[in-house]
């Protein structure tokens, strides 16, 4: 009687599973990139001053790259990949993506995120795009490493 049943669940989670494998081939959703998908690590680093070349530590600086991809006829699903990193004490930052969608244009953000400890900056957002990026240190999946300076100058707050 043992060996019955256990036949009976074993068909019951082969027709389970069947089912599941059918439902989800036949979707009309396009399925994001995983493992094998070819990728590439985007860096931007330089240095945050003042207008009047003063270091600025402690801004917080954002790289971001806002993808979409389409669900249906009428819908789509969007995503935002980032980093987020914090200038030191010479305002230095550096910042980094992994990217499989070729992309190759990102947003930075910079914020002043200490109050009123030192003095106040403006928020300042721009883009950078990487245009014929030179990559380094690549191998067959992994194309490598394209970087980017970027050095930011910033407005006092109120000016």
């Amino acid at each position: 009687m043992k060996q019955f049943t256990q036949k009976q669940y074993n068909l019951f989670i082969a027709f389970l599973l069947t089912i599941l494998g059918f439902g989800t081939a036949c979707s009309k959703e396009e399925v994001s990139p995983g493992y094998g998908t070819p990728s590439a690590g985007f860096r931007i680093y330089g240095k945050v001053t003042s207008e009047d070349g003063v270091r600025i530590p402690a801004i917080r600086v954002i790289m971001s790259a806002d993808y979409s991809y389409p669900i249906s006829d009428t819908s789509f699903a969007t995503y935002t990949n980032s980093d987020t990193s914090i200038a030191d004490y010479y305002g230095n930052y550096q910042v980094r993506l992994m990217d499989d969608r070729g992309k190759m244009d990102y947003n930075l953000k910079f914020e002043d995120t200490d109050g009123l400890a030192l003095k106040s900056y403006q928020t300042k957002d721009t883009i950078i795009k990487f245009v014929d990026p030179k990559f380094e240190n690549g191998g067959a999946w992994y194309v490598g490493e394209a970087s980017k300076e970027v050095n930011i100058k910033l407005k006092k707050e109120g000016e």
